[in-house]
């Protein structure tokens, strides 16, 4: 019996999260770069084992090259959805990554995947206990659709961000907010309600804020890492919303 040994050195490795829920994907998608290779492992992480200007890093194993520097190299990839339920998107990968195993837990490690949120699409599937926003964007003067606006959904009490969203080409965004609070009985000192019947049942409602932000140039697909960085500098409007678990609000939203 013939053994071949086969060595390689990986350059890094993406993971691909649902923006909703902050889960990994577990089905395959597909994802393209001209200046690198990527190939699925078994945990269906996509490790980069090629990048054009890195080839002395894919055979050094003892002593990783010291040039290019450390995250110096940019390469754009592009992740697409064959079901359609998440919107296409851009990255930019920063390469080399930190080999150095003392390392392993910082952020820009070789031995820790980049995690990579997509958006979902019109046609994601819904949970019946989240709240959602269906949202059409257009241009005041012309009506066109408006695509890769940033929609930002932000708790009114604190300020803390609950969901974002993207217009697609036809300007039409889902925004998918889960965990909005559900009080079930509307005095909890008065379990049987009046009458010794049922306690009645209140949906509670959450005071939000969206917020619609949008560059000044729109490419297609978008790079959601830039949108959500440069939101607050490219904030065209916000309006005041109330959600309810399980309910659908849809907005009409107009920009010059």
């Amino acid at each position: 019996m013939l053994i071949e040994r086969v060595e390689q050195r990986v350059l890094g490795a993406l993971r691909l999260v649902d923006r909703v829920t902050q889960t990994s994907l577990k089905r395959p998608l597909f994802l393209y770069s001209n200046r690198a290779r990527l190939v699925r492992n078994a945990r269906g992480y996509y490790v980069v084992t090629h990048a054009t200007g890195l080839e002395s890093h894919s055979a050094s194993f003892q002593r990783p090259p010291v040039a290019p520097a450390l995250e110096s190299r940019n390469y754009s990839i592009e992740i697409t959805d064959p079901l359609g339920h998440y919107l296409p998107r851009l990255l930019e990968l920063r390469l080399p990554r930190d080999p150095d195993p003392a390392h392993a837990e910082d952020i820009g490690s070789l031995f820790r995947p980049v995690d990579v949120a997509l958006y979902p699409a019109g046609t994601a599937p819904l949970s019946p206990n989240w709240s959602t926003l269906r949202i059409s964007v257009a241009r005041v003067s012309n009506h066109a659709p408006v695509r890769g606006a940033l929609l930002q959904v932000i708790n009114a009490a604190d300020d803390t961000l609950l969901a974002s969203g993207i217009s697609d080409v036809r300007g039409e965004a889902l925004v998918i907010v889960p965990g909005v609070p559900i009080t079930k009985f509307a005095d909890e000192e008065n379990e049987e309600g009046e009458g010794g019947g049922e306690p009645p049942v209140v949906v509670n409602t959450l005071p939000v804020r969206l917020e619609l932000s949008l560059g000044t140039t729109t490419p297609w697909p978008v790079n959601p890492d830039l949108l959500e960085q440069h939101h607050v500098a490219n904030r065209r409007m916000s309006m005041d919303l109330a959600l309810s678990t399980g309910r659908m609000e849809r907005v009409v939203i107009n920009v010059t």
